[in-house]
Parts: C-alpha cells; sequence; structure tokens
C-alpha cells in the first residue's frame, strides 16, 4: 500500500511522462511542417527571395551592400553576410532554391533547442528541465513557422544559443571564451539586433560566476571583433554595408502595431510569461540559472519592442521566445529541487498546459497558412510560366521568388525602397520614370484577403503611374498580373456562356474566376461600376432594403425539376460599400420581380464587404438553396450555399488562389 507521502511523487512522475510524450508528439508536428515547407517548390514568404538574390549576386563576387540607389536594381541587403554566406555555395553549385536556405533555418531550430537544454542540464544537471526547455522552444507556433523559411533569424539565434551553452559550462577557460566571443559575433553578423541579449547574458554570467576580469576580457573581444568587421565591411563596400544594414533598417515605428503584437503574445504565451517573471523574482541564489536567464530575457525583451516597426514580423519575438524557454527549464529545475514533489508536480503541469495551448495554435493559425501557400502551387506554376515568357525586368513584390528560380537578378525590392523613399533617403523617380515608359513587361502586386500590406510595398506615385500606364491582366494566387497598356495579351477570353452549361455566365471573367467559401468571385476587366452583371436563368428578382450591393434571384432548378434556387449577386458598389452599382430598375425594397436571362442587373464593383480593404473589380456570385416555402434564406450561412459548376459549367475543382477556372468544355 502506497504511503501518503508517496502520492505527490507518484503523481509526478506520471504527469512528467505525460508532458514530455506530448512535448514529443509536438516536436513531430513541427517537423512535419518543416518538412513539408522544405518540398515547397515556391516563396513561401516575402524576405525569402532577397536572400536568395543576394546568395546569386554573393557567388558571382558582386557587391551587395551598394550604398548608391540611384541605378537599378533598387535593391538593400538588410542583414550583415554571414547567412548569404553561407547559402551562396550551394546556390552556385545547384543553381537558386528556397530549400537550401529553410534548411539552414530547420538545423538553426533543432540546434537552438538543443543549445537550450545543454544549458539547463549544465547548470541545474536535471534532465528532465533540459529536454523540457528545448522541447518547448519548438512547440512556439512563431517559431514553427519562422524555422521553415528561408531567414536568417534562426541561424542567428542558433548561434547566440551555441556562444551561451559554451559559456554556461564551467569553470571558463580561456579557449571556450574566445570560441563563445566568436560566436556571438558569428550571430551578430548573421543579425545586426542579436548584438544586445546574448551578449548581455553572457556578460552578466560571466561576471558574476567568474569574475570582472574575464566579463570584461569577453565583452572587449566581442567588441572588438565585431567592430574591427564593421569597418573593414563597411570600406570595402564605400559606406554601402552601414547604409544597408543601418540607415534602410530605420522603419516608421508604430506604437499601435507594437501593442498588437504584445496583445498577441500574452495570447499565445500567458504561462511562459508568469512562469519567466517567477524564475526572476527566485533570485540568483535559488535559481542557479538567474544571472544567465534573468538578463537574457530582459535583453530580448528590449530587442522584440522593435516589432513596433513598418514590415515586422514574428521573427522579432523569437529570441524571447528562446528566453521564456530558457526561464522555465530553469524554474522547472528549481521546483524538482525542492523537499517535496509538489512544487516539480505544478511547474510541469503548468509547462504542458502552456505547450498545448501553443500547439493548439500552431495548428489552428500557421497550418492554414502553409497549407494554402501549397494549395497555391498550381496557380503559381501558371504564373511563373508568364514569368519566364516576360522579356525584361520584372516588378514584383510576394512572389518575386519566380524571379530568383529563374536565374533572374531582383530589380526591385518594393517594400525596402518603399520605406526609404518615404523617409527622403531614394530617389524614386527613375523607378517611376520606368513605369511611365513602360518599361517593364510585367508587374506583380499581391493583394493580401486580410491586410492591405501593398500600400506599405509600393509608394502612392508608384501605384498611381501603374493604374495609368498599366492594366490588370490576370490574377493568380491573388496576385495581380499588370502589363503596359496597348501590349497585355489575352489571358482569359471573355464569354457568355459555357458550353453545354444550363446557364449563362453572370458577368466577364477576363482576369479569371476564385472560388472561395462557397462563393464564385468573377475577376473582370475594366473599372468599377462599368462591367456588365446579368442575370443568369428568368426568374423573380428580389432586393432587400440592407442590400446596397447586392440583389437575389428565384429560379426553378433546371437540374431538380420541382424545386427552386436563388442565385446571389453581391459587391456590386464601390470601395466604402456606399456608392451602389445595382442597376436602377431594381431599388431597395424590390420584391418579386420578373427579369429574363441576360438582363442587366448591376456593375461590377470594388467591394469587399468591409471599409477600408477594397478589392479589384469583381462580382461576388453565389448559387443559395430556396426555403421550403421558396423564400431566400434570413441569413447567408454554409449550410444553404450550393456549388454553382454544375449550372455554370465551370470547373468544379475549387481554388483560393485567384487562378483561372474557366469552362469546363471550351
Amino acid at each position: 500500500m502506497k504511503r501518503p507521502n508517496d502520492l505527490p511523487k507518484l503523481t509526478m512522475a506520471v504527469v512528467t511522462r505525460v508532458v514530455l510524450l506530448a512535448l514529443v508528439a509536438i516536436g513531430i508536428l513541427c517537423a512535419l511542417y518543416q518538412l513539408l515547407a522544405l518540398i515547397h517548390r515556391y516563396p513561401l514568404d516575402y524576405g525569402e527571395a532577397p536572400l536568395v538574390d543576394q546568395a546569386m549576386r554573393l557567388a558571382r563576387g558582386q557587391n551587395i551592400y551598394r550604398a548608391d540607389l540611384s541605378m537599378p536594381p533598387f535593391t538593400v541587403s538588410n542583414y550583415p553576410p554571414l547567412y548569404v554566406a553561407v547559402m551562396a555555395p550551394f546556390v552556385a553549385l545547384f543553381g537558386p532554391s528556397f530549400l537550401f536556405g529553410r534548411l539552414i533555418s530547420v538545423i538553426g531550430a533543432w540546434v537552438c533547442a538543443a543549445c537550450l537544454g545543454l544549458i539547463v542540464w549544465q547548470v541545474g544537471r536535471d534532465r528532465v528541465a533540459a529536454v523540457l526547455s528545448g522541447l518547448s522552444f519548438l512547440a512556439f507556433p512563431f517559431v514553427v513557422s519562422w524555422s521553415s523559411l528561408a531567414r536568417i533569424d534562426l541561424l542567428a539565434l542558433a548561434l547566440s544559443l551555441a556562444a551561451l551553452a559554451v559559456l554556461a559550462r564551467q569553470p571558463l577557460d580561456g579557449r571556450r571564451m574566445l570560441i563563445g566571443a566568436l560566436l556571438l559575433v558569428s550571430a551578430i553578423y548573421t543579425r545586426q539586433s542579436y548584438a544586445l541579449a546574448a551578449p548581455l547574458a553572457a556578460f552578466v554570467w560571466v561576471l558574476l560566476q567568474e569574475d570582472v576580469r574575464r566579463a570584461f576580457g569577453l565583452a572587449a573581444l566581442v567588441a572588438g571583433v565585431g567592430g574591427g568587421l564593421f569597418l573593414a565591411l563597411n570600406t570595402l563596400t564605400d559606406g554601402g554595408f552601414y547604409f544597408n544594414i543601418v540607415t534602410a533598417n530605420a522603419n516608421a515605428w508604430s506604437a499601435d502595431r507594437l501593442s498588437w503584437n504584445l496583445n498577441r503574445l500574452t495570447d499565445v504565451a500567458p504561462i511562459f510569461l508568469g512562469v519567466a517573471v517567477f524564475s526572476a523574482a527566485l533570485g540568483a541564489r535559488r535559481n542557479a540559472l538567474w544571472a544567465m536567464s534573468v538578463p537574457y530575457l530582459v535583453g530580448s525583451f528590449l530587442s522584440f519592442l522593435t516589432v513596433g516597426k513598418v514590415g515586422s514580423n514574428v521573427n522579432y519575438a523569437l529570441e524571447l521566445c528562446a528566453a521564456l524557454s530558457l526561464a522555465a527549464g530553469s524554474t522547472v529545475a528549481w521546483a524538482r529541487a525542492q523537499r517535496t514533489a509538489w512544487p516539480g508536480l505544478i511547474a510541469v503541469a503548468l509547462l504542458g498546459v502552456q505547450a498545448v495551448h501553443l500547439a493548439r495554435i500552431t495548428w489552428h493559425d500557421e497550418w492554414p497558412q502553409l497549407q494554402a501557400r501549397r494549395d497555391a502551387a498550381r496557380s503559381l506554376q501558371q504564373l511563373e510560366t508568364i514569368v519566364i515568357k516576360a522579356d525584361g525586368p520584372v516588378l514584383a513584390d510576394e512572389y518575386m521568388g519566380l524571379l530568383t528560380l529563374q536565374g533572374r537578378p531582383l530589380y526591385i525590392q518594393p517594400f525596402e525602397v518603399t520605406q526609404l523613399a518615404l523617409e527622403k533617403k531614394w530617389d524614386q523617380r527613375p523607378a517611376l520614370r520606368g513605369i511611365e515608359e513602360k518599361q517593364y513587361p510585367l508587374i506583380l502586386i499581391h493583394y493580401f484577403p486580410q491586410y492591405p500590406v501593398y500600400k506599405e510595398r509600393w509608394t502612392p506615385q508608384m501605384l498611381d503611374a501603374i493604374a495609368r500606364f498599366y492594366r490588370l491582366v490576370g490574377m493568380y494566387a491573388d496576385t495581380g498580373v499588370y502589363q503596359p497598356v496597348g501590349r497585355q495579351e489575352e489571358l482569359l477570353a471573355p464569354t457568355e456562356a459555357c458550353a453545354g452549361a444550363p446557364w449563362r455566365l453572370p458577368s466577364p471573367a477576363q482576369n479569371g474566376l476564385r472560388r472561395r467559401d462557397g462563393y464564385v468571385d468573377f475577376f473582370g476587366r475594366g473599372n468599377a461600376g462599368k462591367l456588365p452583371v446579368r442575370a443568369v436563368a428568368d426568374g423573380l428578382l428580389v432586393r432587400r432594403n440592407d442590400w446596397a450591393d447586392a440583389v437575389a434571384i428565384q429560379h426553378d432548378d433546371p437540374l431538380n425539376p420541382g424545386r427552386k434556387v436563388w442565385t446571389y449577386y453581391a459587391h456590386m458598389a464601390g470601395p466604402t460599400g456606399v456608392e451602389s452599382f445595382v442597376a436602377a430598375d431594381f431599388p431597395p425594397g424590390t420584391m418579386n420581380m420578373p427579369v429574363r436571362a441576360g438582363d442587366l442587373i448591376g456593375h461590377q464593383g470594388s467591394w469587399s464587404g468591409r471599409p477600408n480593404f477594397p478589392m479589384w473589380v469583381h462580382l461576388r456570385f453565389a448559387l443559395v438553396r430556396a426555403m421550403d416555402d421558396g423564400a431566400f434564406p434570413a441569413e447567408i450561412t454554409p449550410a444553404v450555399l450550393l456549388d454553382p459548376a454544375p449550372y455554370l459549367g465551370i470547373a468544379a475543382a475549387a481554388s483560393s488562389n485567384g487562378s483561372p477556372i474557366g469552362c469546363v468544355h471550351q
């Protein structure tokens, strides 16, 4: 029979095994996510292509830090050269690809986890705490998503944590101090913002664990080597190194953006944040890792505050994720060393709850985004074919990687130079002149459904020039394809009806169709309020009093005789939803007005359903199941939407990427 004092120990053992198994499963899911990203040919992030472009240029012996952007290419190298230098040999040997850069990030993430575990083990001598610390880092959704990209951050973080792991082992000798210093410098020359947290943690650790002389010796070594490299690179590039990694990174800062990211962090890791505060409160006497974990936490949080910059992303939180994992590991080690099992039981259980919460967020937020990118592969193949045929420089933003995949250099990095132009640090007139003179056979602009990020990537003057001298001729993977006015090719010929279909098409779709959430968007070519929308079949038209942009028509169901069905035509309004493009013959309140197939009922609009988020000219069309009495449903939900493909003769394959679908029978 178990004694009462044995119960907490038994419970502790069970909970520990359960949490460890959960973290191992989460680690496996992280690895699977990374594998799916590795085998995806096309860009997963805006920032991947510039790094591949820099690796291509570095492999050719070209200067990637130009101080003068008055002549093309209008590109910026925002980061120090180590990551690009590591990638360059692979690009030179095997050709441009995102695979090598992503593989560096994947390896970096797992090295980070190993280093966190090693630090906790070397100081606390608790294997369970070490494993929990390392695996919990891989549970962060920010880590899962960013470790799958060809970006510099995970290599920089791995080098900085490797430095701390080398310095954590006691006693510290001269050889390991030199290795630690060189690793810190290497991290800084991968990402310059890593000059704060890890060096601060290393300095305080050596100061409190060793002596003042060694601490200042380490600081002098890091500063001396790092400063010498800076002077050398800046001299070799005629000041271009400073311009690219300092001046070109000074984007506008927003308190609202910082507030949003702070709220996001507290939603994602509330328990980790609480544990970190508790870990700091334990003090150096009770927390063996205090001298390293607390300065690292403070430094990484200060670095995280720069997330308020325009263009920032979750990569600004990666160092803080490592600091939170380190604090959690040190807390678990302290708790498990107590005389009773209860502190360890509570600490491990809390960490397990937090890890499961992180995994849930990853599953709901990050996995769908990766799947959406993978689903866009077919559209991107079509877009890549168009890019290959383009003779001359192509301007692009999100999918500029289609150029690097062909070994073509980037002509412009729109976001970077736009921020410089807004700060009066770059003269955009040469680029504008190229647009006005139609020097570019293609311009590709990506439109995120959730946020008009293109307004941060292109100056207002660029967008105005594109609107005046280029025309939208296609939509692929939510990317508008623009060609010079008078030179564009027809990507999808207008048609009134698909062969053999029971109904005609409701509106022109020269720029393709997009199927999303049960609706079909018909992207026409022209201006809002000018492209006709027509009834697909005979029926009775209804326009409710609150429908500024929409009408619905009741029809006899041609595929199910004896039943009624409704067609719904929406987004026939201007960008604010106020200016209606519904035909004047159908004012609000219209009920059961007879219409014939082909009757004009309105015009395509740019209303998206949300203020301040206009879409390109389109019609949103849906087929709606009639109620038992034949009436239109009180609310449009997925349960009442039907597949319009058999009625219109369009391809049934669903798409959420804006790719042309077309008729089944041409």
